[in-house]
């Protein structure tokens, strides 16, 4: 009777209210040996470790983080080895499993879900630090069956800040990162943007290709299948480009300088051998502003200004025209391709007629310019060492977005 009485007062007092607060300390400790697990690259260790670290404390910002990492490593390795057992098992790549790849990536995309959810409580926690070298990873990452030297390489920096080669055994190679508040949210918005990757993957029937690789048909019809994964594609590009403003913001609002995954231009210890500046920053928050407008139709992408940037003599070939990705991802249709129609040498009407196939309602003769284009121009004149600088600082750039 005494033990039913004690039960009933548990419930009357709100027996199933969220557990008390930890102190920072208290979730570090919590979460010591899942961190341990994954420096060690014992991934489904620690992610056994991080969830039973967030059963005891929801919030534990550090198990958080260690769980988003060790799953998001073993989702994306899962998915390339499905998608590879897939291409695998084609016949003469006349035929492939797409009922067995659709699998592999709506697994993949349950799998980011789950870490977007473990990033927001990162992302919840202003104490939060993680310090994590990605190189010291000892991973079968070339899935030969063995780590081996290539193995071991993968993820370390090989040149440094003037383009030179990092000698080999030098502690440069592997640095240790201390990541914190801010890389949550940049980690936030890459997840947000392959997640909208993943939805237009599904979104649309490929196996009109079969056709293609059999060399059965010259002319294809990508059928869409899911007209609401393209609209979640776009939610989610969005999201992203929330989560990109508010971990620059966070990033320019830093004062300690410490091995920075992303240096505000102030920062000047960050492992990663380019320095960023005041200019970059501001072409980073023009271009989320670019893609925001692009989305709304507000303006769109000249198909010449990207031809011109990348070659002068294809920019010539392309036709005057743009690309509105607003009206392709709000009122998304098949798309076709004619691949007999592809010229034998450059001819501009021919060029035409495959982008208006390939691009549908988003091809446009008219709109306002995106100034896209134009930034990343004015970007590559800013810089004197050269093209191969500004193919580094545009893959930084894009890294960032």
């Amino acid at each position: 009777m005494k033990r039913l009485l004690s039960l009933v007062i548990l419930v009357a007092c709100g027996s199933s209210a969220e557990p008390p607060a930890r102190s920072p300390q208290q979730r570090t400790d919590d979460s010591a040996r899942a961190v341990e697990a994954l420096r060690a690259s014992k991934f489904p260790v620690a992610v056994k470790e991080a969830t039973a670290a967030l059963a005891t404390d929801p919030r534990n910002a550090g198990a958080a983080a260690v769980r988003a990492i060790a799953t998001y490593q073993l989702a994306t390795h899962d998915l390339v080895m499905q998608l590879s057992e897939v291409i695998d098992a084609a016949e003469d790549l006349e035929y492939f499993d797409h009922a067995g790849g659709r699998l592999a990536w709506q697994h993949w995309l349950d799998k980011l879900a789950g870490i977007d959810r473990d990033l927001a409580v990162v992302a919840a926690d202003p104490t939060f630090s993680l310090e994590l070298c990605l190189a010291c990873w000892s991973f079968d990452w070339n899935r030969n069956g063995r780590v081996d030297e290539r193995d071991g390489r993968m993820l370390e920096l090989e040149y440094d800040g003037k383009g030179d080669e990092i000698p080999e055994g030098d502690p440069r190679r592997r640095p240790t990162f201390r990541f914190d508040v801010g890389d949550a949210d940049w980690a936030r918005a890459m997840i947000s943007f392959q997640r909208a990757f993943g939805e237009l993957v599904l979104a649309y029937r490929w196996s009109e290709l079969d056709k293609v690789f059999g060399m059965k048909e010259p002319k294809v019809t990508i059928k869409l299948d899911d007209k609401a994964r393209v609209q979640r594609a776009r939610e989610l590009v969005l999201a992203g480009l929330g989560y990109a403003d508010r971990c620059r913001a966070a990033y320019l609002a830093e004062t300690d300088d410490d091995r920075e995954w992303v240096p505000n231009p102030k920062q000047q210890n960050h492992p990663i051998p380019l320095a960023v500046d005041a200019k970059l920053y501001e072409t980073w928050a023009g271009v989320t502003g670019d893609v925001r407008r692009m989305l709304a139709s507000e303006e769109g992408v000249s198909l010449k200004e990207v031809a011109n940037l990348i070659d002068d003599d294809l920019g010539a070939l392309a036709p005057d025209a743009f690309v509105d990705f607003g009206a392709m991802l709000s009122s998304p249709k098949d798309f076709a391709v004619d691949f007999s129609r592809v010229p034998n040498k450059p001819d501009p009407a021919a060029i035409e007629g495959l982008a208006k196939e390939l691009l549908g309602n988003g091809y446009k003769k008219a709109m306002k310019p995106s100034p896209l284009v134009g930034r990343l121009r004015a970007m590559k004149q800013d810089l004197v060492r050269g093209e191969d600088t500004f193919e580094r600082k545009l893959r930084y750039l894009f890294w960032l977005n």
